[in-house]
């Protein structure tokens, strides 16, 4: 799958100003998530100890739920 003529591994590596014109309000297909999950755990860690978690989250009000909880936890910085 491509987004913007590009394959998922190349989006992943370019620079963030490419990845401005991404439309984030544009919903994401599932193998593509999939795929930039698979790209994202071949990544290397401190030790190899590979401590990474995801969690895919689609429903608008979780979305939104978390947000929040993240926003106020970052307000005391």
């Amino acid at each position: 799958m491509t987004t913007l003529g590009l394959s998922a591994d190349a989006l992943l590596s370019t620079t963030r100003a490419v990845r401005r014109r991404l439309d984030f309000e544009r919903p994401v297909d599932d193998d593509l998530i999939r795929e930039c999950l698979e790209f994202a755990v071949q990544a290397p860690t401190g030790s190899n100890q590979q401590g990474w978690r995801f969690l895919v989250v689609t429903d608008p009000d979780k979305k939104a739920a978390l947000a929040d909880l993240y926003r106020r936890g970052w307000d005391v910085y």
